[in-house]
């Protein structure tokens, strides 16, 4: 029994290496110039063990949606774990910032977005990540605004959906600008946020 679980987990962190080798590729190369033979040689793994787990590149994109997950759990679990919600929503909102804002976050978001567009088959695993994330947003501004009266003009998921816009937009920005946020930045979408909610 443990021979096997000792192959799947090989086989589970061989399946995980090429999907995060995958990323890079398509980060410095663009989803339409890596070819599958680009990650082969990356990954250092053969054509055939690459068509073992995945059945293209489509499938690759797809299955980093499942490593989106993994890091955006933590976010998640931030916002519901923090016993002060407006504490929780300042922390999401820096913490989610650096994430997207990251170069590598940045390019590999454009290469997805821009192949979903025509592939909704990619589509699928990153609107369920952005569902989960949306969901968990929503309900920490459902408690802000228990506490404190809030801005009930704008519906909990309505304004969840607008913070995630802000967040995403500036961290676009400042990717192509190859910078980190200022502090500025940080403290005017803090700003904006709190007057959604």
């Amino acid at each position: 029994m443990s021979e096997k679980l000792s192959r799947a987990e090989t086989a589970d962190a061989r399946r995980k290496h090429i999907v995060e080798t995958a990323a890079i590729c398509f980060i410095e190369q663009g989803f339409h110039q890596t070819g599958i033979r680009d990650i082969a040689k990356r990954a250092g793994v053969s054509l055939g063990n690459i068509y073992n787990h995945f059945g293209g590149k489509t499938e690759l994109i797809a299955e980093i949606a499942t490593l989106e997950a993994e890091d955006l759990a933590e976010l998640q679990e931030g916002l519901t774990t923090n016993t002060d919600p407006l504490a929780a929503l300042e922390t999401f909102v820096e913490r989610y910032l650096k994430l997207c804002s990251q170069p590598e976050n940045a390019a590999l978001t454009i290469e997805i977005l821009a192949e979903a567009m025509r592939n909704p088959v990619i589509v699928e695993g990153f609107l369920t990540n952005r569902d989960s994330l949306l969901l968990a947003l929503e309900d920490q501004i459902a408690a802000i605004r228990k506490l404190s009266g809030g801005n009930p003009d704008i519906p909990d998921r309505d304004c969840a959906k607008f913070t995630l816009d802000l967040i995403e937009g500036l961290s676009m920005r400042i990717a192509f600008s190859e910078r980190k946020p200022s502090k500025r930045e940080l403290i005017s979408l803090k700003r904006a946020v709190k007057r959604l909610v």
